[in-house]
């Protein structure tokens, strides 16, 4: 079974055992890209 399913299946057992680099995984494999956000430093 593929790193992304074992993913997803933790997500719908444990949905508050999930790392943000996990959820990221899964989004990224689905089409989504990360974008950073710009900090307005005074």
């Amino acid at each position: 079974m593929p790193d992304i399913e074992k993913l997803i299946l933790k997500m719908k057992r444990q949905p508050n055992g999930i790392r943000f680099q996990e959820l990221v995984k899964v989004l990224e494999y689905n089409g989504y890209k990360m974008k950073s956000k710009k900090r307005n430093i005074s």
